[in-house]
């Protein structure tokens, strides 16, 4: 197992833990499905400017640059 290994498995560990925790940050959404029917409100309009929507997008960026990281470390070891 060289050195690149071994940084990039601590990296994804280290990834993985951060996807967890921004996930359980996260306020779980209790109107359900019904959220959909509620009309234009305050809320909805500055959707993407609260703290909800910020966690969300770290989220997404944390697992998108996790499976980049997961693929790279299988394709260096079939190198």
């Amino acid at each position: 197992m060289g050195v690149l290994e071994i940084v990039s498995g601590i990296f994804m560990i280290l990834l993985s833990v951060a996807i967890i925790l921004l996930v359980m940050l996260q306020e779980s959404s209790k109107g359900g499905g019904m959220s959909a029917l509620t009309g234009d409100s305050y809320y909805n309009k500055n959707q993407g400017r609260t703290r909800d929507a910020l966690l969300f997008r770290f989220t997404k960026y944390a697992a998108i640059l996790f499976f980049v990281v997961t693929i790279a470390v299988y394709a260096i070891q079939k190198i």
